[in-house]
């Protein structure tokens, strides 16, 4: 939904988001969201669960975008994007507002610089390589089943994505972690990455670097001691037209004191994961998606686990679908991973047990 704006502000925000004007004519401010419901059911050491789920393949959220031209092709441009609970209305995350993007930059021939919080290289490639026809890294993705949630999003950020040449399109950030909080130690959260994406015609290929400063410890004070985590992604595609196989890895590395994640610490154990994936279109209407992947940790091969998934997605019209899928997570001794959501915690496992899960839902976007 597109909304042109005035600048009257004694008509209220509603009005001024409605009414357009000529002064402004190149202007314009973005409402935008998707609604994703679902109902689940997981096995686990013997234990049933049904329960409805929020945001299993795509995340629930709703958010503006607005652009200014500025002249010589240039604009100001900014997004906020807040997540939100279908099932209780609650905002969703850390309960911030605007908790998933928040953010204002400029757009012109060099590329786009965006300031605040940003979602790093390495979650474009998350996203780009776990596929999905109605939304990515979702339900059913190995990936989503690993991924660690602090170097996907990062706040107090700045982003910087280039044009594209020859094919080759740069993505850079830096951000200060906990940006100077009182009794936390100076450096804890600073996250700097860069990553390359080439493309071309139905081939695409990104290879990403970041490195993040965490603790190995859930008790942090200003003297607690930082370390440095180094993460290595890839991943790579091609549209056959028939069929779009994917692959996605990533290695983790320099977190050797770390045996389980610290997510309040930016701490992520050293592993590596991988997704082979593919999107396999015009089945009975809709698409598959099939997921395989492998969770390694690195200390000590009892923390290991396999995803295996299958999902069809169908479109009931543009803007509304529904999916159906099975999947099945399978840990050695000590892992407790999940079939997660796109925005939440899957259904909890007791360390080396297996899950195995059915999910049958709806997404509506506006």
């Amino acid at each position: 939904m597109k909304l042109k704006y005035a600048p009257f502000p004694v008509l209220g925000i509603a009005v001024a988001l409605t009414v357009p004007s000529a002064a402004f004519a190149q202007s314009s401010i973005t409402l935008y969201g998707i609604i994703d419901a679902a109902v689940q059911y997981g096995n686990t050491g013997g234990r049933t669960t049904i329960r409805e789920d929020s945001s299993a393949v795509a995340p629930s959220r709703w958010g503006l975008t607005g652009k200014e031209d500025l002249g010589g092709g240039y604009a100001a441009v900014f997004k906020l994007e807040d997540g939100f609970n279908v099932n209780s209305g609650a905002i969703a995350g850390n309960g911030a507002l605007f908790n998933r993007e928040a953010w204002v930059g400029i757009k012109g021939p060099f590329g786009q610089v965006q300031l605040g919080n940003n979602y790093t290289p390495v979650f474009t490639t998350y996203v780009t390589y776990s596929q999905g026809e109605l939304n990515t890294l979702g339900w059913g993705n190995a990936a989503n089943n690993y991924v660690f949630i602090p170097v996907a999003r990062t706040a107090n950020s700045i982003r910087y994505v280039s044009s594209p040449v020859a094919g080759f399109t740069l993505r850079a950030l830096y951000a200060r972690g906990t940006n100077g909080t009182s009794g936390m130690p100076g450096t804890l959260g600073d996250t700097l990455s860069a990553g390359v994406n080439f493309k071309v015609g139905q081939f695409s290929a990104d290879a990403d670097y970041l490195q993040q400063r965490f603790a190995n410890t859930a008790t942090i004070t200003s003297q607690t001691e930082v370390q440095t985590g180094k993460y290595y992604v890839f991943g790579a595609s091609y549209d056959f037209g028939f069929v779009k196989p994917a692959v996605l890895y990533q290695i983790h590395r320099n977190a050797a004191g770390v045996d389980t994640s610290i997510s309040s610490a930016y701490a992520s154990p050293d592993h590596d994961f991988y997704e082979v994936n593919a999107l396999i279109p015009n089945i009975v209407g809709g698409t598959v998606l099939v997921s395989f992947g492998q969770y390694l940790l690195k200390s000590n091969g009892s923390g290991d686990s396999t995803s295996y998934a299958v999902r069809y997605d169908y479109h009931l019209s543009k803007r509304t679908g529904v999916y159906v899928g099975i999947s099945e997570v399978r840990n050695h001794s000590s892992a407790s991973f999940s079939v997660s959501d796109a925005a939440g915690p899957g259904i909890p496992v007791a360390a080396g047990k297996n899950l195995t899960a059915g999910i049958v839902g709806m997404v509506h976007k506006f």
